[in-house]
């Protein structure tokens, strides 16, 4: 029989969330007799995952969404409550069951806020579905040790991760990564600065046939980066390695401090003129307090990233504490280290401030790019994360 392709308005709209477990184990005992044998077929995570499934997503696979509750810091896999009422329905519809069946029990249905986090996340093959629950409970397990100081790094990982996939906040963010390479004897003359920049600027609409629909703006990558040394500074070679005249991504830029000093401040109220600025350090400590001294005002930026996307604000983000929560750790690690257990190849010449600014930026990008923390360390590094 024909059947249509969209549940009912009612039925259509996501009100929350039902745990994996709970649709896979507990949903088919309050289900009418006649009706059990067909939901377990249809929930068996190879129908799941399967193309004709109506769950399906375009390219093959099933996107479920993994939630961190706030209560207790666990990560469950979870299905949406559109997902359970188009079952309900299609199972009707396409006369597989005699009726409707009934919906889990409110006790079981999760709004969005009991999640610090949720992520969508897509499993391609039942064998996908079955290994997610496996790590997931050895997360949960790992997690019921983890102290409050990697949790809240942790925190920060999912926040960072969340805002920078964020779709529409790209329409006004700019990320950017800043590197400031100090005398070796002393570390108030300030001899390079380095940033590297990430944002996106929307493209027209392309034309297309009067009978095609309208496509919307496309969002375009634009990416600045330089490097100013200033000029007549000491050098480094006796503790620090001396590479500022090998910057690998343009030309260096020669200045005065006081010409320095006004690139600076030009650069990051344009940065901030446009939307909420992210700036992105490996140690973000000594590299502010030279900001501060080069007259950037520094007293009104913000050190915990929000959760919801923010409409202005400067946001401090330290790679030392995005890669510790993604490896497990709090002893932070030289950018040099991250790098290499990151697998970012191809990277030298370190203490160059162009450089350094360009590899941090990459490094954080690799990780608040990638999926939920705990799935992203497990693909990583299927047992544990090692120093190469």
């Amino acid at each position: 029989m024909a059947i249509d392709t969209q549940p009912s308005s009612e039925e259509g709209n996501v009100i929350g969330y039902y745990r994996y477990t709970d649709i896979m184990f507990e949903w088919y005992k309050s289900t009418p007799e006649a009706s059990v044998e067909q939901l377990k077929a249809f929930l068996y995570p190879g129908c799941l995952v399967a193309p004709e499934n109506p769950l399906s997503s375009p390219g093959g696979g099933i996107e479920l969404y993994l939630g961190t509750l706030k209560a207790t810091n666990e990560i469950r896999l979870l299905f949406t409550s559109k997902q359970i009422e188009y079952t309900r329905y299609w199972l009707y519809e396409m006369e597989i069951t005699p009726d409707k069946v009934p919906i889990p029990g409110v006790g079981y249905i999760l709004t969005e806020d009991k999640f610090k986090s949720l992520t969508p996340t897509l499993y391609k093959t039942g064998t996908d579905l079955k290994r997610a629950l496996k790590d997931l409970t050895k997360a949960n397990k790992r997690l019921k040790d983890v102290d409050t100081e990697i949790q809240g790094m942790r925190d920060l990982f999912e926040s960072a991760r969340k805002l920078y996939q964020s779709v529409e906040l790209r329409k006004t963010a700019t990320w950017c990564a800043i590197d400031i390479e100090q005398w070796e004897r002393d570390h108030a003359i300030i001899t390079e600065i380095g940033y590297s920049a990430i944002s996106w600027t929307s493209s027209p609409p392309t034309e297309t046939p009067s009978k095609d629909p309208p496509q919307h703006d496309q969002l375009q990558e634009h990416r600045e980066r330089e490097h100013w040394i200033v000029k007549n500074s000491y050098r480094n070679g006796t503790f620090v390695p001396d590479n500022r005249d090998w910057y690998h991504y343009g030309t260096s830029t020669h200045l005065t401090r006081k010409e320095l000093q006004q690139r600076l401040l030009d650069l990051l109220s344009s940065f901030s003129a446009r939307g909420p600025l992210f700036l992105i350090f490996h140690d973000h400590r000594g590299d502010l307090d030279t900001l501060a001294a080069l007259g950037v005002d520094t007293k009104d930026y913000i050190y915990r990233i929000p959760e919801k996307d923010p409409p202005r604000g400067v946001f401090c983000i330290d790679t030392r504490r995005v890669f510790g929560a993604l490896e497990g750790h709090k002893e932070p690690k030289s950018l040099s280290k991250i790098c290499r257990i990151l697998g970012l190849t191809g990277f030298e010449h370190y203490h160059n401030a162009g450089n350094d600014a360009e590899y941090t930026l990459r490094a954080f990008e690799s990780m608040a790019g990638g999926t939920q923390i705990d799935t992203q360390r497990e693909m990583r590094w299927p047992s544990k994360p090692t120093e190469p």
